[in-house]
């Protein structure tokens, strides 16, 4: 299985880390706009370096693409990959934007090829767990957090233009994973406060959501605090409790019997085998998060930036 990569940042170190301990997984080709970072990542894989990903995936005859990239950052990357591999992994968030996503998700549905989102909290041992133990019992209100202290060196990251801000970007995983529990949102009402560290963005906010099924919820994120423990998750059903702290502790009772248990794998290796394991035997349904459904989170959170500049309810807009 020959693999190439568009972006060869952090994220893609962790990937690159967990398909060099799958067989058959060779990435051949590894493309960044700043050469040198690509050249550290390509040299000990014997990989090929690129710095225009259109010259890649002309010059390459690649199987699988990984996407690694920042979402202001998207253009035609997964579009391109999509046309010519047989199978795309996009790191979340898809895009900044929903037309970007949308003109994507055309592309994947129209050539029918595997694809995934790097959403590994949906492959962890605690939500797992947390499913197995939840089983047919409904949800109504799911709360979560993305809580830490970032750091101003960053190239892109606190720049609203290229990351969307901490919602879109970081605490994705926390509403793409209410979306696994409970399912779509509808609305969403959130509110803001900037100007406290370095971002030109809202650096703590808090968005209410409805979820489709009248379910409630809530997202708190910051990025100017140390907090112990900042991402976590919590489920409430009737006589139900679970807190899922991510990435391997979950807690909780339900109907009078206490749940605690550890997991050990967070999701990140995980994601990846079975993502390989789907390109092998042509099965999209091993996938827990495919693009379409990444572009559901994608317009939560484009929704909720919108709620924060209107001060209202804003709907979540239709991706299907």
């Amino acid at each position: 299985m020959k693999i190439g990569f568009i972006g060869a940042g952090g994220i893609a170190s962790n990937y690159l880390g967990s398909l060099d301990k799958i067989e058959d997984a060779q990435v051949t080709a590894i493309c960044d706009l700043i050469e040198e970072r690509a050249e550290i990542a390509a040299k000990p894989r014997g990989a090929k370096v690129y710095t225009k990903h259109a010259e890649m995936l002309e010059k390459e005859e690649l199987d699988v693409v990984f996407t690694c990239i920042p979402p202001g950052a998207h253009t035609t990357q997964v579009a391109d990959s999509a046309e010519v591999a047989k199978a795309v992994f996009v790191a979340k968030p898809v895009a900044l934007d929903l037309d970007t996503a949308l003109r994507t998700s055309d592309v994947i549905e129209k050539r029918g090829i595997i694809n995934q989102v790097g959403y590994m909290a949906r492959y962890s041992d605690i939500t797992e767990k947390a499913k197995e133990l939840i089983g047919s019992r409904e949800l109504h209100m799911g709360c979560g957090r993305f809580m830490g202290r970032a750091g101003p060196g960053h190239p892109w990251w606190g720049k609203f233009e290229m990351s969307g801000g901490q919602m879109l970007e970081q605490s994705t995983h926390v509403f793409d994973l209410l979306r696994y529990f409970m399912g779509d949102v509808e609305s969403v009402l959130a509110f803001g406060k900037k100007g406290i560290y370095f971002a030109d963005f809202d650096e703590c906010t808090t968005c209410n959501l409805k979820f489709s099924s009248g379910a409630v919820g809530n997202v708190t994120s910051t990025c100017v605090a140390r907090v112990e423990g900042g991402f976590a998750t919590e489920l409430v059903g009737n006589d139900l409790y679970l807190k899922l702290q991510h990435d391997t502790k979950l807690q909780g009772n339900i109907e009078g019997n206490a749940i605690d248990y550890d997991g050990k794998e967070s999701g990140y290796l995980r994601q990846i085998e079975l993502f390989i394991e789907a390109v092998k035997t042509g099965n999209q349904e091993m996938v827990r998060t495919d693009y379409a459904d990444g572009v559901k989170t994608l317009a939560v959170t484009i929704a909720a930036n919108k709620s924060i500049e209107s001060g209202k309810i804003e709907s979540v807009p239709k991706t299907e």
